[in-house]
């Protein structure tokens, strides 16, 4: 049996897609944005001046796929891009809404293919899955339910009490996700016939909080970067002895990801032994943010084809995160050839070859961990020589040989 997957949005819905159609089990790829010059929106490159055709090339080629056969991808709607406009413009509860109601018109335009008689399973993604398992469990369809992140029970628990002692770092939208999309979430578990995880932290987060019903379905699938991006990264020069280690983090910019304990442990080094550069959307106070200032290097979000070149360039990538699925960063800083600062709850990524495993997050442990770094450069040059063997775990070829073992294993 064939297998259908969907996704409003991106994640790694493509490489699903793409591993399914190399083992000539895709049956269709829906999905709201996926690059085709020759459809609009696309096709404005060719309309607009050429400063705006950059702009909008830069953005457009986040959404390039060149392996998939774009006779099995769908598309429909123009949502999405008007959440992901909301979204940089850091309007929160429009994006939000705007995701409420992609998702629920995304669903309809599957409803026809669901309810058909063609035989195929279905592979989902969280937050987007419900109707349509709805659907196809009332015609006898198999649910795959890809779920990137971990229960948002655990979430809530975990943010409320760092709200205790770091209440100023927060948004007030990042503090809690609501009741009615942890029923929805619960609702979809139920619906689904297997629940994959991209790490035992996250699968973990919903054997604990979903119910010994939802829990015997979780399975632990783990990711792969993208090799068109990440395959071809220079390997590692030895780090100079006399100027500073390169840190990088990159990544939403809050206190679940723990930004916190990076900016409090940098300010602890002097400058002439480390640097840090940040990427990403800032899901922060300004204000609290302005204080580290002087100590950091901040990118606001670029498109995913510029981040080769930005991980190259530094020698150590730091994540200490209170709660993930499976960071892909994770799995890209080792293709390029950088060591590893994370914490479990970040998902897979650090082996003892490639960098250091904190317990948790924690400021002191950081402070530590990057001092460690600093001082014994010549472990950190070991460490990064190891990292692209240790990515070879999480090649493409890897990901699609456990794709096929989970189909085999489902006897679909």
């Amino acid at each position: 049996m064939k297998v259908a997957v969907f996704h409003p949005g991106t994640q790694h819905s493509w490489q699903t897609s793409l591993a399914l159609q190399d083992l000539d089990r895709l049956a269709w790829y829906a999905t709201s944005i996926f690059y085709q010059p020759d459809r609009f929106p696309y096709q404005l490159e060719q309309m607009v001046p050429k400063a705006v055709a950059v702009r909008l090339h830069s953005e457009f080629r986040r959404f390039s796929h060149s392996g998939l056969d774009p006779a099995l991808v769908r598309t429909s709607g123009l949502i999405e891009w008007f959440e992901r406009i909301a979204a940089r413009a850091g309007w929160r509860k429009a994006a939000h809404w705007l995701d409420v109601i992609g998702n629920r018109s995304f669903t309809r335009a599957l409803e026809a293919d669901i309810k058909s008689a063609q035989p195929f399973a279905l592979w989902g993604y969280n937050g987007s899955s419900l109707g349509s398992f709805a659907m196809a469990q009332d015609m006898g369809r198999r649910c795959i339910l890809d779920r990137t992140i971990g229960d948002f029970r655990y979430y809530n628990q975990r943010m409320a009490e760092l709200h205790d002692t770091y209440g100023e770092w927060f948004l007030p939208t990042e503090r809690a996700i609501g009741t009615e999309q942890i029923e929805r979430d619960q609702r979809e578990f139920e619906l689904s016939d297997v629940i994959l995880l991209g790490s035992e932290f996250a699968a973990n987060t919903i054997r604990l909080h979903a119910g010994p019903e939802v829990a015997a379905k979780v399975r632990v699938l783990n990711y792969c970067y993208d090799e068109a991006l990440f395959a071809n990264q220079p390997v590692p020069r030895p780090v100079p002895k006399d100027g500073p280690v390169k840190f990088l983090f990159i990544g939403q910019i809050n206190p679940r990801k723990g930004i916190h304990h990076l900016l409090e442990a940098i300010e602890r080094i002097p400058k002439e032994r480390a640097t840090l550069t940040i990427v990403g959307d800032l899901r922060m106070p300004q204000a609290v943010f302005a204080r580290y200032a002087d100590r950091v290097t901040y990118v606001p979000t670029v498109a995913r084809s510029d981040i080769p070149a930005i991980m190259a360039d530094h020698h150590v990538l730091v994540f200490p995160s209170y709660f993930e699925g499976s960071a892909l960063s994770l799995l890209e800083g080792l293709a390029s050839g950088l060591a590893i600062i994370q914490t479990p709850m970040s998902g897979m990524g650090v082996t003892a070859r490639a960098g250091i495993m904190l317990e948790k997050p924690d400021t002191a442990a950081l402070q530590q961990a990057i001092e460690r770094v600093t001082e014994d450069r010549d472990q950190l040059d070991l460490w990064r020589a190891a990292a692209q063997e240790e990515a070879a775990t999480y090649s493409f070829s890897s990901y699609r040989g456990r794709i096929a073992s989970l189909l085999d294993a489902l006897e679909i």
